[in-house]
């Protein structure tokens, strides 16, 4: 298991304790520090368990920090984790007797709950019931959460890990690009359970202008992915597009709390793929940039934890 780290010991306990209480606890935790400020070396050494261990690099980005956490690993199978996210107690167990079940898999992945600082579920479960040639409709969406995802080490030296961009965009989406890579050779196998809480927290949003700089690594993607694909392949990139700019309009919406942009993210998708105009989720946007118009960004979040409690307490029963 690969963890990269900046300046990151408010959640990295936390997170840490979730990887080392799984029920198959035969595993290695490689913590890189990605040039960070705090006393992560002092933090590792006061976990006293050997089955971690720290290595430290100048600070290069979070892809390259997963890449230099590949070279060091050990073990055939490997998952990358967010130092903030929190695997389910037995996701390890799950996701390596699925790939037991089926060697050959390029990559297996389970689903996940976004949480908040707390550990209450935030919105709906990442779930998906995609597997095996699934390469046709990944393209459309990514469906596979980083920390649910595990992947033999040799495949993933084989593509070069993750893509490096850091110098070319403040936001990437580099694990969506990593995931097509390797659907495009390899059957994806599937848990259908949650085994990770993705947290959600003020200290992870990326910030002013992420919806612009999301926007240009999007386009980028699609650029790379259909680059010299065949035609039966390449009929899919307005979709892909399309699927892109709904994304980008809950970002507007969810983060930026701006109902314009993210109606014309709508709009401009509906034009790339028709299709899209008869999905939940082209109306949900609708609604939901509707609400913000009318109530406003108080209003909108008020309107959120009523939505969160909601879901809660239909889980509860």
């Amino acid at each position: 298991m690969v963890i990269p780290c900046f300046d990151s010991l408010r959640w990295l306990p936390e997170t840490l304790r979730s990887v080392l209480d799984q029920t198959d606890g035969d595993l290695e935790v490689v913590v890189v520090d990605d040039g960070g400020t705090d006393d992560l070396a002092g933090f590792v050494r006061s976990v006293g368990d050997d089955r971690v261990r720290l290595v430290r690099q100048d600070n290069a980005g979070v892809s390259a920090a997963r890449n230099r956490g590949l070279d060091e690993a050990r073990g055939s199978l490997v998952l990358f984790l967010d130092a903030d996210d929190l695997l389910e107690p037995r996701a390890v167990e799950l996701l390596v007797a699925r790939f037991d079940r089926e060697p050959e898999v390029g990559l297996v992945y389970g689903w996940a709950a976004v949480v908040d600082e707390t550990g209450a579920e935030v919105s709906r479960r990442r779930t998906s019931d995609w597997e095996g040639d699934i390469w046709d409709r990944l393209v459309t969406r990514n469906v596979v959460s980083l920390g649910a995802a595990l992947a033999p080490a040799r495949l993933l030296r084989e593509l070069g890990g993750f893509t490096v961009n850091r110098d070319r965009f403040r936001v990437d989406v580099e694990d969506w690009e990593l995931w097509l890579r390797i659907a495009d050779r390899h059957r994806v196998g599937l848990v259908p359970e949650v085994t990770l809480r993705v947290r959600r927290h003020e200290s992870n949003s990326t910030g002013g202008g992420a919806v612009a700089a999301l926007d240009v690594a999007y386009r980028h993607l699609v650029e790379t992915v259909f680059a010299d694909q065949p035609p039966e392949r390449a009929v899919r990139r307005s979709e892909m597009v399309a699927r892109a700019e709904l994304a980008l309009a809950w970002h507007s919406l969810q983060d930026d709390f701006d109902a314009e942009v993210g109606l014309a993210y709508r709009r401009s998708a509906g034009r790339h793929h028709p299709p899209v105009r008869r999905t939940a989720e082209y109306w949900r946007l609708g609604v939901v940039a509707g609400l913000l118009r009318v109530v406003g960004r108080q209003g909108l979040l008020a309107s959120r934890r009523v939505a969160q409690t909601g879901r809660r307490l239909v889980r509860r029963r």
